[in-house]
């Protein structure tokens, strides 16, 4: 059914829409909290959307920018208003009568999603990203018809595709964010053959590091790409160790998933000898590997030396009390765990599995890369490094200079550009 509700006027329009999946814990989420509260510091109207609705908030959220959250529970279809299906129901049977026609939907996506084809295409991404998404598309299209912001930034790959097809033939400047490396990050079937499609809408593809970039270049002749890179908190921090000289012990703050290779730290803290073996190591963050990760602990005889913190909106108290920050991640964008704990002047130890840190992290010179999923290689860089305090300590000033090139005076003109604010 066409909608039709009139376009707004000029006006009445917001400058910028920040969208994502929900405002849990994740990097994405603080990007765009820091990218929301700087620019409407700047007098820019600014609204915050999610799509997945009763999602906890893990951050406290900028005064003045209100949120839009899409999909609220008690939203239901006509069909499941008529008592024959929930929407979790009908979302199954779409995403199941979807994947049947995902080829045929294919060959027809390729040979009409051009000039003299918009409304086919239109057409097709709107039974694609149903079948994936619910009607959290539907939803989206009617906000944007009803606000038409003038500049939407997506953040996540989901939320990507979701934004280009529900503002497919609207005026609206339009910027998506990949935050992970494509070739490593295993999406469903139908997220995976939707992304090159949509984004042919996107104004600007970005990634926040170089690599993810050059990885989505081979999905298909974007508008435009660009890298963006994630901005830190403007929070005063050359001298955030000044009085730590002596800090001690081991810090990963990272979603408790798979990705992170938290399994792979815990296997290498048996392997850990002389000073190393003393340090705590605390985990801050929160997620679905939680019990497995302490019951390895337990199994490994290393529980004693385990702080289990929970998710915490302050992880710059617990990276302040550690020396090393390690994130032994198995694929990875640019995880803004990383920068923070550079930009508090730790020393950092990194896998080589994503090109993302390797772009901030030199060898020897502000950490150690060891290989993914390799414990020996780990613990032998942990010991290492507990091992030689001064070396440690140049590390994390080494860490802190080069991370600070991504403060908003340096990234401003960057931002204002992709997001044709200037």
């Amino acid at each position: 059914m066409q909608e039709q509700e009139p376009l707004l006027a000029d006006s009445g329009r917001d400058d910028l829409w920040l969208v994502l999946p929900h405002l849990g814990a994740g990097g994405a989420q603080k990007v765009a909290l820091i990218a929301a509260r700087h620019f409407a510091a700047q007098g820019l109207k600014v609204k915050l959307v999610t799509l997945i609705p009763g999602h906890p908030v893990a951050h406290a959220l900028p005064d003045g920018i209100p949120l839009l959250e899409l999909g609220l529970p008690n939203h239901r279809s006509w069909w499941a208003r008529a008592g024959r299906f929930t929407l979790a129901q009908l979302d199954k049977l779409i995403r199941w009568l979807f994947q049947l026609q995902l080829r045929w939907f294919e060959r027809w996506f390729q040979a009409r999603v051009c000039p003299g084809g918009r409304g086919l295409a239109m057409q097709l991404f709107r039974v694609g990203t149903e079948a994936t998404a619910g009607f959290r598309l539907r939803q989206l299209r009617r906000q944007f018809r009803r606000q038409l912001p003038h500049r939407v930034l997506a953040l996540l790959t989901r939320t990507n595709i979701t934004c280009c097809c529900a503002a497919w033939d609207l005026p609206i400047h339009l910027v998506v964010s990949e935050r992970n490396d494509p070739s490593l990050q295993l999406l469903p079937e139908v997220w995976q053959r939707l992304r090159p499609f949509a984004y042919r809408r996107a104004d600007v593809v970005t990634a926040n590091t170089a690599g993810v970039l050059s990885a989505l270049e081979p999905m298909g002749p974007w508008e435009r790409s660009a890298l963006l890179p994630n901005p830190l908190p403007g929070a005063p921090r050359a001298g955030a160790r000044g009085g730590q000289a002596s800090a001690v012990g081991f810090i990963s703050v990272a979603r408790l998933v798979p990705q992170k290779g938290l399994d792979v730290l815990i296997n290498a803290l048996p392997r850990l000898s002389g000073a190393a073996a003393d340090w705590p190591v605390t985990l801050v963050g929160d997620g679905p590997e939680l019990e497995t990760l302490q019951q390895q602990a337990q199994d490994l005889g290393v529980s004693g030396r385990l702080r289990c913190m929970g998710f915490r909106p302050d992880p710059e108290r617990f990276l302040a009390e550690a020396a090393v920050f390690v994130l032994p991640s198995r694929f990875e964008g640019m995880p803004n765990a990383l920068l923070e704990a550079m930009a508090a002047g730790l020393a950092v130890i990194v896998t080589d599995a994503s090109p993302g840190p390797l772009e901030v992290v030199e060898p020897g010179v502000s950490g150690l890369v060891v290989p993914s999923d390799d414990p020996i290689a780990l613990a032998a860089a942990m010991v290492k490094l507990a091992s030689d305090p001064v070396c440690c300590r140049r590390m994390g000033a080494a860490a802190r200079e080069r991370i600070a090139a991504l403060d908003w005076p340096q990234l401003e003109p960057l931002w204002r550009s992709i997001l044709a604010l200037s």
